[in-house]
């Protein structure tokens, strides 16, 4: 839906929980966001259709925790 802010965390296959906001890096939508920065655009084909998202912000591990590299 249009201006609605998603939050998604990209994890392992097996650590998937798209219910969470928990997706795989595997999935159609986070094979999408690997390797994107904030600010971009991302169109993505989904078995419901096509999908538009604007990365608005990212956090890693490490930005989460308070501890960066």
């Amino acid at each position: 839906e249009q201006g609605q802010t998603i939050v998604y965390q990209l994890v392992m296959p097996e650590d998937a929980a798209p219910e969470q906001g928990m997706i795989s890096t595997a999935s159609p939508i986070g094979r999408a966001l690997v390797n994107k920065e904030e600010g971009d655009d991302v169109t993505v084909t989904t078995p419901n259709g096509t999908r538009q998202f604007e990365i608005v912000k990212l956090l890693t591990l490490h930005d989460e925790d308070g501890t960066k590299a």
